[in-house]
């Protein structure tokens, strides 16, 4: 880069500021400099400097903001444990060996193939929403700045939406299901100029059994008939599963209860989930035994 224009900024820069001296000779100076207002007019001096070459001046502030960027990126790739290269594919896939949320340390690696909509099922805490949180952050890195958590991570470009983590909303109005409701509504809305990727974390959970079901089931059905669209969404309903078995491929997370202790693999499988953990969860956490014994039996 050629910095022969910021001559006059190199010149009088250092002649900015004040002098950290008690010398009588340092204060004289800086008594001349007060009254000729000497730092005013060699400011207004390096100012118009850069007034004249600001194309340069940007391209310098460019290139500091690059080399300040592949910085960043080369030393947070030094942290990771596992990295790659993504590589771009021109088909609606995104496969990945290996793959971990960037955020967390020591994460489980998983491995799949997206080649269709996935609906997630499985227990409370079994890795569903942290497993599409991995996706969508590695979407997200690998089109931004070239890296994905993972040993192998191919994709087609697109953007990345998300209608997770909803809240009602006081100053609005708006209820729980009434924010679920418009979060997703705006993934109708989108304008498709690329390939889009959404993740939905338990749809519609903010309302009654019945019509989630049925409303959850129309909006994946709706989703499956758009062209242009992965859908990746967890529930726990696994009513879902077998309603949507031939547009969505059903993967699951599952854990293992030995006494007072529940273990998760975090590793995803194949197929709807066949267990459930929320009841055995109030034993474990001291539930009254009474409360645990109605509840199991009413399930069974």
């Amino acid at each position: 880069m050629n910095f022969k224009h910021f001559v006059v900024a190199r010149k009088f820069s250092g002649l900015l500021g004040r002098a950290n001296s008690n010398d009588e000779t340092f204060i004289l100076i800086m008594l001349i400099k007060l009254i000729f207002m000497f730092d005013y007019h060699v400011f207004h001096l390096i100012q118009n400097s850069f007034k004249k070459y600001e194309s340069e001046v940007m391209a310098c502030y460019d290139y500091v903001a690059e080399v300040d960027n592949h910085y960043a990126v080369a030393l947070w790739r030094e942290t990771l444990d596992e990295y790659c290269l993504p590589q771009v594919v021109n088909h609606q896939e995104v496969t990945f060996e290996g793959l971990t949320h960037p955020l967390i340390p020591n994460a489980v690696p998983n491995t799949l193939n997206v080649d269709n909509h996935i609906l997630l099922t499985g227990s409370n805490a079994s890795g569903k929403s942290t497993f599409m949180k991995a996706i969508a952050l590695n979407l997200i890195t690998a089109q931004t700045i070239h890296t994905a958590t993972a040993t192998i991570f191919k994709y087609q470009p697109g953007y990345v939406y998300t209608s997770m983590v909803n809240q009602d909303d006081i100053l609005s109005g708006d209820s729980y299901f009434m924010t679920e409701i418009k979060s997703i509504k705006r993934l109708f809305d989108l304008t498709l100029t690329d390939h889009i990727y959404c993740f939905i974390d338990e749809i519609f959970k903010g309302t009654n059994t019945t019509e989630r079901i049925a409303a959850s089931e129309a909006v994946l059905n709706y989703f499956d008939q758009q062209d242009g669209y992965t859908v990746i969404a967890a529930t726990h309903d696994i009513e879902l599963s077998e309603l949507l078995d031939h547009q969505y491929s059903n993967y699951h997370f599952n854990e293992s209860i030995s006494g007072n202790t529940i273990d998760f693999d975090y590793k995803i499988k194949s197929g709807k989930a066949d267990t459930r953990n929320a009841i055995e969860l109030l034993r474990i956490t001291d539930f009254p035994n009474s409360i645990y014994e109605r509840a199991k039996s009413t399930t069974q």
